[in-house]
């Protein structure tokens, strides 16, 4: 393989990232506008919400099957469906970003906006738009290291003897190693690691500058240029719903009757679904799942108490030190953008040298998958909330070393630890799926778990299985949502303020 391969590839990747990012954003901004405003809508979709997006890409695998491939030309269903798993890494956070920022919001601001007599589209582009705007950017960090690291898995979609491969920096430097190419694989990473810096230093990075003034190494020159084409196209955007609004009245029946063909139409695949159940086995696939869970849980917890103290230590030498905060943000920016699988080959050598290797180069992945949640809500929410007159006064009573750590620093940052562990616990079941099993030089790493239990239903084509291992899954990290993780994050969020 070339170096024109190896463009073509990034190409294909990249673009993919960016119609997955842009995506991402209308539909953040369109479902969470809509729970923030509309209680019947909130009470629906945030349970919804809270099992999508616990479920593993490899639980997304039917879907796509039988929705994309299954009833789209197969170039477009093919290139919908990677897509689509890439929406699924990157916008659940994107949602909750703007649900809460909308959830927020002065009563007094909607008021005003019935005074004025706004209709949905001038609501959507004047107040929800611009209230969503630093919640986006700050998810935006996250959400688009989760594309990258499971582009891979969106890019080769196998179910049994079904396996699609799509052109992209995934599948060049997996087949790069497989064939022994190690020159290709080594600069298909490189070329990986090259294009994840450019998008961060020259988009990401600016944007989020602007707002806030965090230790993120940044190039403006592109970003102001771009920020004005996109400000630009979302104004012209903007003039014409707008103008539609007002020269155009949509029946409510027409609205009521989308609503009615969507519910309609989730329905379908619902009962398709269920008629599949039907025919499976299911006190077979929860046993399995029952034995397999213990296994991940302690893979899951072993992985945030390393990201718990490895993010603490990098965030205390990032508010030490500016110039380490450069070093780190972009080391975790980088890091954290590595799709999963491609660790796989580049630790291969400590993965086949013992019988540990393979478990150790799993914990790296989950916590490539982990750790940098919770490391970047820190960066960006935890260290603004060390207030300046507490630094002040540690400086007059020469408060150093671990009292600072214990009185001001900690008390000060662990609202976003608490959010920060949350998502880190979500991301490392995610990782469970590519972390637990592989196949390595004709060798397959069996770490058990249910991360390895989809991925033996995934190999054998089991679609039904693949789908109900998954739902189980997301139940049982909802319900530990709900009775363990809230109360944790109520308690940290009201003890410890800094004040």
């Amino acid at each position: 393989m070339g170096i024109l391969d190896l463009m073509v590839a990034l190409g294909y990747s990249l673009a993919r990232m960016l119609v997955a990012y842009i995506i991402s954003v209308l539909l953040a901004l369109l479902v969470g506008s809509a729970m923030a405003r509309n209680k019947l809508i909130e009470a629906v979709t945030l349970p919804i919400l809270d099992i999508l997006q616990s479920i593993p890409i490899l639980g997304f695998f039917p879907v796509v099957l039988v929705f994309f491939v299954g009833n789209l030309p197969k170039p477009f269903g093919l290139e919908a469906s990677a897509v689509f798993l890439i929406i699924t890494s990157l916008v659940w956070n994107m949602i909750f970003g703007v649900y809460a920022s909308i959830k927020s919001l002065d009563p007094s601001i909607f008021d005003m906006a019935h005074v004025y007599s706004f209709g949905p589209a001038s609501k959507f582009f004047y107040i929800y738009t611009p209230a969503s705007k630093s919640a986006l950017l700050a998810n935006t960090l996250v959400s688009w290291a989760g594309g990258w690291f499971f582009l891979t898995s969106a890019e080769v979609i196998s179910l049994g003897e079904e396996e699609y491969k799509l052109r992209g920096i995934g599948t060049f430097i997996l087949e790069s190693f497989n064939s022994g190419d190690f020159t290709s694989f080594y600069m298909g990473i490189g070329g990986l690691i090259l294009t994840i810096l450019l998008t961060y230093i020259i988009l990401w990075n600016p944007a989020i500058v602007s707002l806030w003034n965090l230790p993120l190494l940044s190039i403006k020159i592109v970003y102001e240029k771009l920020s004005l084409i996109v400000s630009m196209l979302w104004n012209f955007i903007k003039e014409v719903f707008i103008f539609i609004e007002k020269k155009v009245t949509v029946p409510k029946v027409f609205s009521k009757a989308i609503g009615l063909f969507f519910a309609v139409f989730i329905f379908y695949y619902l009962l398709k679904g269920f008629t599949g159940l039907l025919s499976l086995d299911i006190y077979d696939v929860a046993l399995n799942f029952a034995r397999e869970l213990p296994i991940s849980l302690f893979h899951v917890f072993l992985v945030l108490i390393f990201s718990f103290l490895l993010s603490l230590g990098i965030s205390y030498a990032t508010y030490k030190s500016r110039e380490m905060g450069y070093i780190f943000t972009l080391s975790g920016e980088l890091l954290a953008s590595i799709p999963a699988i491609i660790w796989w080959p580049l630790l291969a050598q400590i993965a086949l040298a013992s019988s540990l290797g393979p478990y150790l180069v799993s914990l790296i992945v989950l916590l490539q998958g982990a750790a940098w949640y919770l490391f970047f809500n820190i960066i960006i929410f935890g260290l603004s909330n060390i207030r300046r007159e507490h630094e002040e006064l540690a400086q007059v009573y020469k408060i150093k070393g671990w009292y600072f750590v214990r009185t001001i620093f900690l008390p000060s940052i662990f609202p976003a630890v608490a959010s920060g562990l949350l998502s880190a616990w979500g991301g490392a079941w995610n990782a469970t799926v590519v972390a637990e099993y592989v196949v390595l030089s004709g060798r397959t790493f069996d770490m058990g778990g249910v991360g390895a239990l989809l991925n033996r239903y995934t190999v054998e084509g089991k679609t039904t299985e693949v789908a109900l291992t998954a739902l189980l899954l997301s139940l049982v990290i909802v319900i530990i949502n709900k009775m363990v993780w809230s109360r944790i994050f109520s308690r940290i969020s009201s003890g410890y303020t800094g004040e």
